[in-house]
Parts: C-alpha cells; sequence; structure tokens
C-alpha cells in the first residue's frame, strides 16, 4: 500500500504528457465564397470554431472534418444555394499541425417565384406601413435570403411598435421551398390592429411648473402614437438645461380602457450652481482663460442666469445674462444682458459698456433674433480717442442647411446662412445716425469620397452721413483665421493720410478652400482668401492663401494653418489657429 501513491502520481504524470503530447492545432481554408456567405460559413464551422483549442487531438480534427460539408451545406441555405458541390481536404503539415481545405461550388441560386405581402386593419391605410410594402427588399426573380428576409420582417414589428399598433400580429410569415421545381414562396400578412393613442403626460419633479412643462410637449393627447414624438419630448428636456437626466415611461400595463398610452416622465434636475472653467489660446485671441456661473434654473418659472469672464492677450470681458422662456420654451427666448469688453487690436483699443435685450424666436426653419442694445464705448483709433453712445435695434436671421437632422460638426455637405441689421439714429438717445447689414453665407460640398469643397463669403454695407462718427465696433476691419488668411487679426482696411488703418464702410470678404481627408480624424487642406474693409466697392482686395492640418477632436474640428499674405510685396506669413465647427 505504501507505494500505492507514488504509482498513481505516476500514472496521472504519464496520462498528463501524453495528452499534452497529441494536442494538435488545424488551421481552416475555405474557398469559392465571400463576403457575408463566407463568414456564415465560418460560423457555422465546428473545426473553424476548435481549430486554436490546446487540447484537440487529432481524432477529434478527424470528426470535426467529417461533418464539415453538412455544416456548409447548412450554412448557404439562407443565402439560396440549395446545391452546392463540395470538396474537401484534410493534410497533416507537421506533427501536431493540421490544415483542412473546403473547396465549394455554391451551383444555381434558389429564386423566389412568388412574393405575397399584406397590410390588414387600420395600419393597412398608415403611409409607414405603405412604404415597408413598397421598399420591400425582396422581388419574384430575385435570389432568396432568408436573413434579407427576416431583417424586413422584423422592420414591419419595428414599425407597428413604434407608432402604436401594440395589439399587431403575423398571421402568416412563411418560406416555401420547391426543391423540385427549384424555387421559393414567400407569404407574409401582417394584421395591425388598433392604432393606439397618446393619452396624457405626468410629471415626476418639484422644480419647475407644470405649465411650463407642458409647452415642452410635442404633441396633444389623443394624437395617434408616434415614438418620435415621445422621443423629441425626451430630447427637448435634455436639451433645456434644466435637468441632468430624463426618463420616460411607456407600460402597456398603463394603457387606459379608450387605448391611450399615459406618458410618465422622471425628470432628475441640475445642480442650482454650476461653475465654469477653461484655457485655450487662438491666434485672434492669444492666450485666454474664463470663468463662468450661471443658475440653470434661477425659480419655478424656468428663468436661467449666466455670467463670465473673460481673460485674453487682446482683451477682457465681464457679461451676465437673464434669460427666460417665452412662447416655444424649446426654442424661444427673452435675454437681458450687460458687460464690459475691452479690445487691443493692431488697429484699433476699445472699452465698450452694454445693456440690452434679445428675443430669439424659431419661425420654421429660419431663427429670428430681434434685439435693443445701449452701448457706450470709449476707442482709439489711428490714436486718436474718441467716445460713442448708441441705442441700436437690430434683427438678424440665421439658418443651417445639413446633412441630418442634428448638425454634424464636420459635414458632407450643408450651408449657413446669416443676414444681420443694425442701426441708429442720433434723435434718439445715439450721438450718430447709420445703417448697417452684414451678411454671411458658408457652403460646403463632397468632391469625392474623402474630399471637401469649402467655400464662404461675408458683404457688410454701411449708410452713414459722416463715417468719423462711427465707433471702431461699428466700423469693418477683417484679417485672421475666419476671414483674411495670411493677415492678422482686424489688420485690414482703408488708411488714414499717415497709413494707420481706420476701418471701412464695405466688407467684402470670399474664401474657397479644397480639403482631403487622409484619415478617419485626420485632413489636410489647402484655401485661398480674398477681401478687405474697403470704403469704396473699386478699392482694392487683399489676397492671401496657404494650407493646413484639420483634427476632427471630441469638440469640434481644430484648424492650424498657415497663411501667406499674397498682396504684400514681402509675402509676410501669419499661424491661424481655430477651433469649432463647420457650420
Amino acid at each position: 500500500m505504501k507505494y500505492l501513491a507514488p504509482i498513481t502520481l505516476l500514472l496521472t504524470l504519464s496520462v498528463f504528457t501524453s495528452s499534452m503530447a497529441a494536442a494538435s492545432t488545424v488551421a481552416v481554408e475555405v474557398n469559392g465564397v465571400t463576403g457575408e456567405v463566407l463568414k456564415n460559413v465560418l460560423t457555422y464551422l465546428s473545426i473553424n470554431e476548435y481549430q486554436d483549442y490546446t487540447s484537440l487531438t487529432e481524432g477529434r480534427i478527424k470528426q470535426l472534418h467529417d461533418k464539415a460539408d453538412k455544416e456548409i451545406t447548412a450554412a448557404l441555405k439562407p443565402f439560396g444555394y440549395y446545391r452546392p458541390s463540395i470538396t474537401k481536404q484534410l493534410n497533416r503539415i507537421d506533427q501536431d499541425k493540421w490544415q483542412a481545405v473546403y473547396n465549394i461550388e455554391p451551383g444555381p441560386p434558389l429564386l423566389i417565384g412568388s412574393l405575397q405581402l399584406d397590410i390588414s386593419g387600420p395600419g393597412k391605410s398608415d403611409p409607414e406601413f405603405q412604404k415597408q410594402i413598397e421598399k420591400f427588399p425582396l422581388h419574384v426573380g430575385d435570389i432568396l435570403n432568408q436573413q434579407v428576409y427576416e431583417s424586413a420582417k422584423s422592420g414591419l414589428i419595428k414599425i407597428a411598435a413604434e407608432r402604436g399598433y401594440f395589439d399587431g400580429r403575423l398571421v402568416e410569415h412563411r418560406i416555401e421551398i420547391d426543391l423540385t421545381a427549384y424555387s421559393a414562396a414567400i407569404e407574409l400578412h401582417y394584421e395591425s390592429g388598433p392604432r393606439y393613442r397618446l393619452g396624457p403626460v405626468r410629471f415626476d419633479q418639484d422644480v419647475l411648473n407644470t405649465d411650463l412643462l407642458q409647452r415642452y410637449i410635442p404633441f396633444n393627447e389623443g394624437d395617434p402614437f408616434d415614438i418620435e414624438k415621445v422621443l423629441d419630448l425626451q430630447q427637448a428636456l435634455n436639451d433645456s438645461q434644466y435637468f441632468n437626466d430624463v426618463e420616460i415611461n411607456l407600460q402597456r400595463d398603463d394603457i387606459l380602457e379608450n387605448h391611450e398610452v399615459p406618458v410618465k416622465v422622471f425628470l432628475a434636475p441640475r445642480k442650482r450652481h454650476n461653475y465654469l472653467f477653461g484655457i485655450g489660446y487662438g491666434t485672434d485671441t492669444g492666450a485666454r482663460g474664463k470663468i463662468g456661473w450661471e443658475m440653470p434654473r434661477v425659480n419655478a418659472r424656468g428663468h436661467r442666469w449666466d455670467s463670465e469672464l473673460k481673460l485674453a492677450e487682446n482683451g477682457n470681458s465681464l457679461t451676465a445674462g437673464y434669460h427666460i422662456p417665452v412662447f416655444d420654451p424649446r426654442t424661444d427666448e427673452l435675454s437681458f444682458t450687460g458687460g464690459v469688453v475691452t479690445e487691443k487690436t493692431d488697429t484699433a483699443d476699445s472699452l465698450i459698456r452694454t445693456l440690452g435685450m434679445n428675443l430669439a424666436h424659431v419661425r420654421g426653419d429660419w431663427k429670428e433674433n430681434v434685439s435693443l442694445s445701449y452701448q457706450d464705448e470709449d476707442y482709439t483709433i489711428a490714436g486718436v480717442d474718441d467716445h460713442s453712445t448708441l441705442l441700436m435695434p437690430g434683427i438678424s436671421w440665421s439658418r443651417i442647411w445639413a446633412e441630418q437632422e442634428l448638425i454634424p460638426l464636420v459635414p458632407r455637405f450643408g450651408a449657413r446662412l446669416i443676414v444681420d441689421f443694425r442701426g441708429a439714429s442720433d434723435g434718439l438717445v445715439s450721438d450718430t445716425s447709420f445703417f448697417q447689414n452684414k451678411t454671411h453665407l458658408k457652403i460646403v460640398v463632397p468632391a469625392g469620397d474623402r474630399n471637401r469643397l469649402l467655400a464662404r463669403g461675408t458683404l457688410g454695407t454701411t449708410i452713414v452721413d459722416q463715417f468719423a462718427t462711427l465707433p471702431a465696433s461699428v466700423r469693418f476691419f477683417t484679417g485672421g483665421s475666419t476671414t483674411v488668411r495670411g493677415y492678422s487679426y482686424n489688420s485690414l482696411g482703408p488708411k488714414d493720410a499717415n497709413g494707420e488703418v481706420v476701418g471701412g464702410k464695405y466688407l467684402l470678404v470670399g474664401s474657397l478652400e479644397f480639403e482631403h481627408k487622409f484619415t478617419p480624424r485626420w485632413a489636410w487642406a489647402v484655401f485661398y482668401d480674398i477681401g478687405n474693409a474697403i470704403d469704396d466697392f473699386n478699392d482694392p482686395l487683399k489676397e492671401g492663401a496657404g494650407g493646413g492640418i484639420r483634427w476632427q477632436s471630441p469638440v469640434g474640428p481644430v484648424r492650424l494653418d498657415v497663411g501667406f499674405a499674397l498682396s504684400e510685396n514681402t509675402r509676410p506669413w501669419e499661424i491661424h489657429f481655430n477651433i469649432g465647427p463647420d457650420l
């Protein structure tokens, strides 16, 4: 008995060593099919699944190889191949290495001989169901593809759920295979049942007045159920800045007897105070930093407060705003603002004190801003100090066209238009009269799979009797990273007798840029800019050109450009750095 334990140990070690020595690997090669068909074949093949197992033995490899042709045949059927020809080989490459080769001739595809699609019930007249039938991806004469069929069937069920046909069911959904005639018959019949309606909306929160929240609802009680409208409500509340979390609950158990679905909204409010800190750099501003304090919710009526201190090399600002939601709170807001702003550029220094109010309103696809601002400004231009007081009413309209409903930061196609008017009268608080318009247009179009063309133009005009009475903030200057590159920020404009830039009555700027993406997030670009601030449209324009690098960062496109001032004899150059969306 005293020898039993050593003998048992020796036998165990022997068996373990033998099994280790017998461990093998197999390489799998499949020829004759590609794409999704090949992917499905490899998924079905057991020998492919086990090829890297360290405990694979010779016997197990042969066993898996023997059933491969049945697995391949099964893998081909969903793609309409029912008469394949399969040859296979299993070769020993080395002591413990094998190679399994499968040559597949799929054979003739099985075609769809008949296709019967039917929607019955109230959903029969629903345009979304009609679209699903019209764009059904399989037709008579097509190769039978069961994956495509299952996807289309799931799409039908998904549309029904999204549009409130909660009692809908598939009455018939079958594929009959006739191997003698070598064709398939598809029958798909969906009974929609009644369409449910959107019921009352109940908000679970205690921070905002219910009447304000009701104005965020994009539907009326009793409207036909549409999940997109429910998601619009959730998105609107998320965008409102009042809440950290918005959860909408639709429970079938809560459905009312009249087929209405109550909408329960659970809202987790943001903190009453929020503090912002940031640092950065821009060639137009130099090094900069900011400190902000905001109250996303001042009271139960949804009023908001924000304030911000900015410090930069070329100027500082302290601003504050009080915002009141009006009309449609998703888009419309009345704001009262005030601030002190200093700016120092190559052409002018200014200290501006402002008070204003602004009504932001959406009219269809257009954003409208109506404003009235009081501005008291001390400024220096060309060494001359002056002072100005203006009361300026203004109005602007803007619109963005883009590929997606949510404006992409780097669109393949899109456009943005901004039209702005403002003015003042010396009979109403102001010490001078003027009327001014500024229009800006930017267009982005694709130029091949990896290229884009970006074009922009700005036109500004001023009507004024005595230009010298206009303060620096109302005169036109140009030059910099978003206007004419190759020139420093606001360094271009008409000059006085001493050669000092004093600004112009008109602004004319154009740009054309070609961009090539060489990785998913990186691109290079070349550009040509032309423009100037002028007093007469016959005045000469300045030209700039160069190139740069683009990086699609998580916070938006980052642009680093080197621009050359082509209109200057010495061809000086500037580095321009800019962050922000294309539109």
